[in-house]
């Protein structure tokens, strides 16, 4: 038994340490390092000095058009499906079209709590450059704690959505999180990237949805 302990320490031990290695290796200028690329699909992960959170960038391009990922976007009710791990997912107030506040619990594996979080998501385009930003912000006690569920302590995402063709667009996601709890930072950085990475194929593969279809916004100038 304690040969099989000792095995999996040292596997995890290497592993960590070998990610570091590639890390630091790919490090550019602003920290960014390349953590995942897969599918056409860019994940980095960057440090946030004196700070337990975890930065995180995503590149990619996807089917469809600014006004199809903002209604995902705007569908809480579907998060479930669309982004990964998701455990449940609810509106809490829809302030306007570009403006609503949701709750979203993550299942995380054992011996893990799940993670929870209340977060305000605004959306606007830039009038010159057509691009469309997303911003997300966690919101402290708009909803209470849960039992066996720990809240995020800091979240804040922002997309940045461009057409690059008729029907395509390239997106932008940047994104820093401070999980909470107790997460040794290495599988902390591991997870982050590759939740974010499977998130990304999920919404790559239900952006065009027939749900997503034929939905216009006020705000929207395509």
């Amino acid at each position: 038994m304690k040969l099989v302990q000792l095995s999996c320490y040292l596997t995890l031990v290497f592993s960590s340490f070998t990610i570091s290695i590639k890390a630091v290796y790919g490090q550019d200028k602003e920290g960014w390092r390349l953590a995942k690329d897969k599918d056409q699909i860019l994940v980095y992960t960057r440090e946030v000095p004196g700070s337990r959170s975890t930065e995180l960038k995503v590149e990619c391009t996807m089917p469809g058009t600014q006004s199809h990922l903002v209604a995902l976007l705007s569908d809480i009710a579907n998060y479930k499906n669309v982004m990964y791990k998701t455990k449940s997912a609810q509106l809490v107030k829809r302030i306007s079209e570009t403006e609503l506040v949701y709750h979203v619990v993550t299942a995380l594996p054992w011996p893990v709590s799940d993670r929870d979080m209340s977060v305000q998501l605004t959306f606007e385009q830039d009038p010159n450059t057509k691009v469309v930003q997303v911003k997300g912000v966690g919101v402290p006690n708009m909803v209470a704690t849960r039992p066996n569920t720990v809240r995020i302590a800091d979240w804040l995402a922002i997309w940045k959505i461009r057409p690059i063709a008729k029907q395509r667009i390239h997106v932008t996601y940047t994104c820093r999180v401070d999980p909470g709890g107790d997460i040794p930072a290495w599988l902390d950085h591991m997870a982050a990237a590759n939740s974010a990475y499977q998130s990304f194929m999920l919404i790559r593969n239900s952006v065009t949805l027939p749900r997503y279809q034929g939905k216009s916004f006020a705000f929207l100038n395509q």
